[in-house]
């Protein structure tokens, strides 16, 4: 019989609370609502941090083509045939240009034969 009291007491209990019905449909759409909504605005950071380092590897381009340049200038300067005769009596080397006898000149590589051409 004790038993019987204590189921009683619970059923009691139950029908004294107030249960306020709110939609499962609406529920449903705020959540998604509100997931949306953080994907949109992860999916917007997420695009300005890679806007950001598309710009700094851009400008990091820019200054290497730079440097690439000055050094195909300064290259070009370095190599050109007045320099390297100023070199050559600059550092005392016993140099001369070679006779057009001596000079062979190769022609464009083959991949076939991995030789180059005459």
């Amino acid at each position: 019989m004790a038993a019987k009291r204590k189921t009683s007491k619970k059923k009691k209990m139950k029908k004294n609370q107030v249960q306020v019905p709110f939609p499962v449909l609406l529920a449903n759409v705020l959540v998604l609502v509100a997931v949306m909504g953080l994907s949109y605005m992860w999916l917007c950071s997420r695009c300005d941090a890679l806007g950001k380092e598309i710009k700094s590897r851009e400008a990091e381009l820019a200054a290497a083509q730079k440097r690439l340049v000055n050094e195909q200038d300064r290259w070009s300067t370095i190599t050109s045939p007045a320099n390297l005769e100023r070199a050559i009596k600059r550092h005392r080397l016993g140099m001369a240009m070679p006779e057009n006898s001596r000079v062979v000149e190769v022609g464009g590589w083959t991949a076939a034969g991995r030789t180059a051409m005459n």
